[in-house]
């Protein structure tokens, strides 16, 4: 088997002048990863292009390694490949069949979740928290007393910003035990701690809580409503796009070989 080598290329700093060079990304072996490769891909933030460049070279990898051994002329694989092409060039025509054929409306979602209202039944208590994990207990006693002060205060809302805390929605039996008692415990309080986790310390504002058995929002639903419809209608129209194709296009079907 060939040496297969990895080469991570940064933007700006290649040697030469050539254009794959200064575009390239990334190369295993001779095969090399783009700039234009991840535009393609819609592949845009840090996070997504670190993610698909590990991926690609992985799978890079193991193609060429396989590729040594002869498995890329395998007949049984070509046959596997032709029909995954096949299925993703379907996709793409039903894709753009569909698109311009299936909507949904508000009040469909509305009517949905008016209709099925009880499949958005809390099976458990939640509640809406802003949390904040630090190490030294003088900090955590500022900032459980920076939480109680008004919501449009500058000192509060500039600790926000500091430890980047965005309200999160948990269930019950999701927290730490500790944290658990306290959110779901028999009081209420809308601050909570510092509570000591070993060499950690929580702090908890509770934005709001729903008891077991209320319902979830339509706000909050809204968007998997939306799609269950999406889906659905697109299902129906799917069959009808594969029924017309075949009255149009000659089908036989050879029962005696089947």
């Amino acid at each position: 088997m060939r040496f297969l080598s990895i080469c991570f290329l940064l933007l700006f700093t290649f040697c030469t002048k050539d254009k794959e060079t200064l575009s390239a990304v990334a190369r295993v072996g001779d095969t090399v990863l783009t700039d234009e490769d991840l535009v393609l891909a819609s592949v845009f933030t840090d996070k997504e292009r670190l993610s698909y460049i590990d991926n690609w070279i992985n799978t890079e990898l193991l193609y060429q390694a396989g590729s040594d051994v002869g498995l890329n002329r395998d007949i049984l694989l070509e046959t596997k490949i032709n029909l995954y092409r096949k299925k993703l060039v379907g996709q793409a025509y039903l894709e753009t069949k569909i698109q311009g054929m299936v909507s949904v409306s508000k009040d469909e979602v509305r009517d949905y979740y008016v209709d099925n209202k009880t499949e958005f039944k809390r099976l458990k208590s939640e509640a809406i928290l802003n949390s904040f994990i630090l190490t030294d207990k003088k900090e955590a006693n500022r900032v459980r007393a920076n939480l109680e002060k008004p919501p449009n205060n500058k000192k509060r809302n500039e600790m926000f910003q500091k430890y980047g805390v965005v309200a999160e929605t948990f269930a019950d039996g999701m927290l730490n035990s500790k944290i658990n008692k306290k959110v779901f415990g028999p009081k209420k309080n809308k601050y909570i701690g510092p509570i000591d986790l070993g060499k950690k310390l929580s702090v908890i504002e509770v934005v709001k809580r729903y008891e077991r058995g209320t319902f979830l929002g339509l706000d909050s639903v809204y968007d998997k409503i939306y799609l269950l419809i999406y889906k659905r209608k697109a299902a129906i129209k799917t069959q009808t796009i594969i029924d017309s194709l075949k009255q149009e296009i000659a089908l036989e079907i050879n029962t005696n070989n089947i």
